[in-house]
């Protein structure tokens, strides 16, 4: 087994982070302490994503990030944050390839939602050549839970997680293991309402949920971008 720790990264908009994305953090940590490996995790925030907007400020979301990761150990990479939109994931693994060098693993999380569309992300699946990919399932439906790989990609599909940590990149691993519901786009609405306030408390970490009473970015009626 390769000695080097890999880095494991959660991209996204993270508008806001929430609930969902500390569990698939925590989920893949201990999945891989579990075979005697620590590994590094960060958060890829992105500067905007080509196929949608990105409302809330690089200021807010990379503050609500900061709030979400203190007293976990896990941290940010800003990478993408400073680049001008649309930022490509293909280019940005390529320059943090080239950061850790060809041996090291490197794992990239997403969700089943964002695998299904790989093939209209630049590169599509060209980021096997730089990465490892540990999928999990967004369908509501839970018998419909356990993601089955296009036949193409068959001889690419990791059987378990220790084989991520064996090679630098070019598999994937479909996690069985379903996340929180949670919503992005329902928090973002505006709408100061008794249960969106519930909504907020449960899907927000707690200094997540300070921040945004402080500045009024989800669930409230007035302007969230400064």
């Amino acid at each position: 087994m390769m000695r080097s720790h890999p880095l494991v990264l959660l991209g996204g908009s993270f508008d806001p982070i929430h609930n969902g994305h500390l569990w698939m953090a925590h989920e893949v940590n201990q999945e891989i302490a579990a075979h005697g490996i620590q590994a590094e995790i960060k958060f890829l925030p992105t500067a905007g994503s080509p196929f949608k907007n990105t409302a809330t400020s690089t200021k807010h979301r990379l503050a609500m990030l900061k709030q979400a990761l203190r007293d976990t150990p896990f941290s940010i990479d800003r990478t993408e944050v400073y680049l001008q939109p649309p930022t490509y994931t293909l280019d940005t693994l390529s320059l943090i390839r080239q950061r850790i060098g060809p041996d090291r693993p490197l794992i990239f999380v997403l969700g089943q939602d964002s695998f299904d569309s790989l093939p209209r992300w630049k590169g599509g699946y060209e980021l096997l050549k730089l990465t490892h990919l540990w999928v999990f399932p967004r369908i509501e439906q839970q018998e419909q839970a356990i993601l089955t790989l296009p036949d193409a990609l068959m001889g690419k599909k990791a059987l378990t997680t220790e084989q991520l940590l064996k090679k630098p990149q070019g598999l994937i691993f479909t996690d069985e293991k379903m996340p929180p519901e949670i919503s992005s786009t329902l928090i973002r609405q505006h709408l100061a309402t008794s249960e969106q306030v519930k909504l907020l408390k449960k899907s927000l970490p707690a200094r997540v949920m300070g921040y945004n009473k402080s500045t009024k970015l989800y669930g409230f009626t007035s302007p969230y971008e400064s």
